[in-house]
């Protein structure tokens, strides 16, 4: 029996940070958001939350993603200013076109 090779861990976790701003801030929220090493876009968005941050971090060995992605990047978007409230999605799984993006 052929036992198969394991896959590399990937190497980086991605979340997306829903951001709630205080009113008429959220392209001043968005510049804030992107000087971040781990907020790799920023965008605006229609609905109950302003501005839709996407963060990778490097994944560690044996840490948990949630918690990963807390320690990296949340606590860092949640106090920068003007920020209100954020609601943080961490995938199960992804699928993309580009490659190089995950």
């Amino acid at each position: 029996m052929l036992e198969e090779e394991p896959k590399p861990m990937k190497e980086y976790t991605r979340a997306f940070i829903l951001v709630q701003v205080e009113p008429m801030k959220e392209k001043e929220v968005m510049e804030e958001l992107l000087k971040m090493d781990e907020v790799v876009e920023t965008h605006m968005i229609t609905g109950e939350y302003d501005v839709l941050a996407v963060v990778q971090v490097k994944r560690i060995f044996l840490q948990a993603d949630y918690d990963n992605v807390f320690n990296s990047a949340i606590a860092k978007v949640e106090g920068a200013k003007y920020v209100l409230d954020t609601n943080t999605i961490v995938g199960m799984a992804s699928k993309t076109k580009f490659p190089e993006s995950i």
